[in-house]
């Protein structure tokens, strides 16, 4: 389903990759797994949302670009 909301102010990880379909999932690894332990951050409560910034059919390799956005608050 796809809706529209008001995206909350405060600090958010932005991160851009270039994913297939089904490299999302390890996208959102990285982060979360990799990134975040080390950042000095933990996740804040406000929703994780991602910005999509092609039509992976017209993309030559069939590739997602995508930039995920986690809210994050110092810890």
């Amino acid at each position: 389903e796809i809706g529209k909301m008001t995206i909350s102010a405060g600090k958010y990880v932005v991160a851009g990759f270039e994913v297939m379909a089904e490299e999302f999932q390890d996208a959102w690894n990285l982060l979360y797994k990799n990134w975040l332990p080390n950042s000095g951050f933990q996740p804040d409560d406000k929703p994780c949302f991602e910005i999509h910034h092609n039509n992976p059919k017209e993309h030559p390799e069939g590739k997602h670009i995508v930039d995920i956005c986690i809210p994050v608050i110092p810890i």
